[in-house]
């Protein structure tokens, strides 16, 4: 968690940010032609299955800092002491900026959670897609963007998607078992509630209490959570089948 959390950045300007400025100019301190090669192959494999440009910069500038602190360690470990105490100093200066681009997402608090999404949901056949996030987490961070842009595409008036900042509304993530502390934090949270009931989610949650571990990318949202069935149930005026509820919250293993 950096001293300015509160940086917010919309669309391309945020990747000139103090963040990804100060990391580049470090990283292009000492980095040697071969190792730079390696890093370079690594870093486009990284690339194909990124989450989001801002989750593969992010993986791209640890890669390059890991490399460098490996070097400078065989060349000399009291430079790469300074090298080290460099990253923190930036990494606390200087935090990850926040996509803060176009949206359609309704951003909660407890009140609005439950008169919107739980008691009363306007109109009475409207899904809501609630991701539950922190705004310090990474891979909240990283997936700003994906889910921005899930709410514009998919936005209908069989479907509408909200946001709920686990960190302040800890007792609301809590209700809907959402672990934002911890050994294992559940961040992001993604919950498909259609009448007010709970009927998708992911991360999974086993029978067990456990939860699956994985990398959320925008397909597993688009799949799991059925968005093209509401789109096609939007513009035919159809209901939504039952396929398109997204998959159940608990499975066996």
């Amino acid at each position: 968690m950096g001293l300015f959390t509160g940086m917010k950045a919309a669309g391309l300007q945020r990747f000139v940010a103090p963040y990804y400025l100060s990391n580049v100019l470090l990283l292009a301190s000492y980095l040697e032609k071969f190792a730079l090669t390696l890093l370079g192959m690594a870093v486009m494999m990284k690339f194909w299955r990124r989450q989001s440009m801002d989750s593969f910069l992010s993986d791209a500038i640890t890669y390059g800092k890991s490399a460098v602190a490996l070097m400078v360690w065989y060349m000399d470990w009291r430079i790469c002491i300074y090298y080290c105490l460099l990253y923190i100093v930036i990494y606390l200066l200087f935090p990850q900026p926040i996509f803060r681009g176009a949206s359609c997402l309704e951003h909660f608090t407890p009140a609005s959670f439950h008169s919107m999404v739980l008691q009363d949901p306007q109109p009475a056949d409207v899904a809501w897609l609630v991701e539950f996030y922190a705004p310090w987490a990474p891979p909240c961070i990283h997936l700003e963007p994906v889910f921005a842009e899930l709410s514009l595409t998919y936005t209908n008036d069989k479907l509408r998607f909200g946001k709920v900042d686990a960190s302040r509304w800890s007792q609301l993530a809590k209700q809907h078992k959402v672990a934002v502390y911890g050994a294992l934090p559940q961040l992001p949270t993604f919950v498909l509630f259609e009448k007010g009931k709970e009927v998708g989610r992911i991360p999974h949650v086993f029978e067990d209490g456990s939860v699956a571990s994985m990398k959320i990318r925008r397909q597993d949202i688009v799949v799991a959570f059925g968005l093209e069935d509401y789109l096609e149930a939007s513009r035919t005026k159809k209901p939504v089948t039952p396929a398109a509820s997204g998959k159940k919250s608990t499975k066996k293993r």
